[in-house]
């Protein structure tokens, strides 16, 4: 398949992916970030708390530097794992559907298709609570 002369395709592909692929990035982001804020949230409280011991704050003003740290903190960890399990499981699904399911496709319609049903795929994963 040259470039130029399926470059229609390859960029109806890639933006119908980009966008799918995105969705899942942000689905799977928004539900880990409320778990990993759970489980860091006592670690940080105690860090936060000995770093300030000897200081005179509010204990308004603790609690505020502690729920900035663990959302900074949980926006960091559900970020990563976001962008690594997504992009795990698109690349699995893609060599799959590519390479097994439309093996006998032509390869316009190979690429549309493993492409396509790769990242909706992904995105109707990423909208699971669990």
């Amino acid at each position: 398949m040259e470039p130029l002369d399926f470059a229609v395709y390859y960029l109806v592909g890639t933006l119908v992916t980009t966008y799918l692929v995105s969705f899942a990035y942000k689905n799977v982001k928004f539900v880990l970030k409320h778990k990993v804020a759970q489980k860091r949230e006592e670690a940080i409280s105690r860090e936060i708390s000995a770093k300030l011991a000897d200081k005179k704050y509010a204990k308004k003003d603790k609690d505020d530097k502690v729920l900035w740290k663990v959302s900074e903190v949980a926006e960091f960890e559900s970020t990563t794992f976001s962008i690594f399990y997504n992009n795990s499981l698109f690349l699995v699904l893609l060599l799959v559907t590519s390479f097994m399911v439309f093996k006998n496709v032509t390869p316009l319609f190979n690429y549309l298709l493993s492409m396509g049903v790769s990242a909706g795929i992904l995105a109707l994963f990423s909208t699971g609570t669990k």
